[in-house]
């Protein structure tokens, strides 16, 4: 109770010390040199002396109206005995503004302006919960329509944004009309209203063209998810391409829009990026090349994301197109960038189907045929496991013997697998052939030298001469 009665005290305070200041920048603007018709009526009026006699009149009732009033407050003041305490902190604020320098109007003007920036800061903060309404009312939507995490939050920071924007130019305008340093609502010879105008131009043009891309986006993320083709690497592979064109046209448009509406004449832009276009066709011709065959290569489906491909002496599962390069990473985890204009043959391992083309090396003692029936076993017994029954497509192929090498006799063969498990039949396969070969004894030749020693008995004659033979 004791804490409520000061906090109650201190709040009537500095209610009645505001109330002070205003009445007395009142009084103060009354009675300022420049008005000085209140003067000269009041003059009018005592030279009179039916004006005497209406003024006394007046100031009687105002007299008793105040008596009644000062009554009824006196309960009030009483309750909260605070009218010395007031009084004392009126005359203790007075006296510093008073040592400071400090008009009344002046600082009713400080507070004003302290009041703007106080509702700056609300509206900042309110701006800030709104903002974070939208995101979580947007989360929802995306879970509903399978739309990725970021999608729409373009819009929601161009909202955010224009409204800092919005309640900045207020506030400077605010304090410009409060501190004296605006004129009639102009800063800095801008008007107030022609600021205003350009905001809600600039902020309509930009979240009409961030829309446009976001729903694009959204319809496009949307159609995947619903589709059956979502996941062909098609559409995977031209959906980045799609987007950079759309991005690339929406920012163009947007930006001249933007530059047209901001009193910039665009027709000399556009000659002049006409121009610098044929100078950079002919400077540039090597990028120039890249785009034209990256469009060349992307439309004709030569690789898709995902591939296993080999372009420009290098080779790796592709892992990012653009229109200007394509992204490799090879076994080691390389990553190679190679530019759509160094590509003049693509070598694609994975498209639709692939082939495990393997040979099989014998001795020449072996059985070629006896060699091929083990070699059928072991594709049967593959296509009959259900770890590989759906990797291979069609039964193994035999080629026939293929060469006679200079210790084995070769046998070709293939299998026809899916797009991306060649390797892995392949490496299969051959364990298999490995312990299928050892356990019917079938020899799998190998390079190999043969050492011989000779005869270890060797006669040594002495090749010394008696020394009757030297002389």
């Amino acid at each position: 109770m004791k804490h409520s009665t000061v906090i109650s005290k201190t709040l009537f305070t500095l209610v009645a010390a505001l109330l002070v200041m205003i009445s007395g920048a009142s009084l103060f603007a009354a009675t300022e040199p420049n008005n000085q018709q209140p003067l000269d009526e009041l003059i009018t009026t005592l030279e009179s002396e039916t004006g005497r006699q209406e003024l006394i009149a007046q100031l009687k009732t105002l007299r008793q109206a105040r008596a009644e009033s000062h009554n009824e407050a006196n309960g009030l003041v009483e309750w909260l005995k605070i009218d010395d305490q007031s009084s004392a902190l009126t005359r203790k604020i007075a006296t510093q503004l008073d040592d400071l320098g400090v008009s009344d109007t002046r600082l009713l003007q400080y507070l004003l302006a302290l009041g703007s920036v106080l509702v700056w800061l609300v509206c900042i903060l309110l701006n800030n919960l709104l903002a974070r309404f939208l995101e979580r009312r947007l989360q929802t939507l995306r879970r509903r329509f399978h739309l990725s995490d970021g999608r729409f939050n373009l819009c929601i920071k161009i909202q955010w944004g224009f409204v800092i924007v919005l309640s900045l130019v207020l506030l400077l305008y605010s304090l410009g009309e409060i501190l004296e340093f605006a004129d009639n609502g102009i800063l800095f010879g801008v008007p107030f209203t022609s600021v205003m105008t350009q905001c809600f131009t600039l902020f309509f043009i930009v979240l009409l063209f961030a829309s446009l891309w976001e729903f694009s986006n959204a319809t496009l993320e949307y159609s995947m998810a619903r589709s059956h083709y979502g996941h062909n690497t098609r559409i995977q592979t031209l959906l980045p391409v799609i987007r950079n064109i759309l991005l690339v046209v929406l920012m163009t448009l947007s930006s001249l829009i933007v530059l047209s509406e901001l009193g910039v004449d665009i027709m000399p832009l556009l000659a002049g990026a006409g121009v610098l276009g044929i100078a950079v066709g002919f400077g540039a011709q090597t990028l120039v090349k890249d785009f034209l065959t990256g469009i060349t290569v992307i439309l004709e489906d030569l690789l898709q994301i995902g591939d296993v491909v080999q372009v420009g002496q290098r080779s790796g599962r592709v892992e990012r197109i653009t229109l200007r390069k394509i992204q490799l990473r090879d076994l080691e985890g390389i990553v190679h960038t190679v530019p759509f204009g160094e590509v003049s043959i693509v070598d694609n391992y994975t498209k639709e189907y692939s082939y495990y083309l393997f040979d099989v090396g014998v001795a020449y003692k072996e059985d070629t045929d006896q060699v091929i029936e083990h070699l059928k076993n072991i594709d049967e017994g593959m296509r009959e496991s259900e770890q590989y029954q759906d990797l291979i497509l069609e039964p193994l192929e035999i080629l026939g013997v293929d060469q006679f090498a200079d210790s084995a006799v070769v046998i070709k063969a293939r299998i026809k697998t899916r797009a991306h498990d060649r390797w892995t039949i392949g490496r299969e396969f051959k364990r298999r052939i490995k312990y299928t070969f050892d356990e019917h004894g079938i020899e799998i030749p190998f390079p190999h030298q043969t050492v011989y020693f000779g005869d270890s008995t060797l006669n040594l004659h002495s090749s010394e001469q008696s020394p009757d033979r030297q002389s």
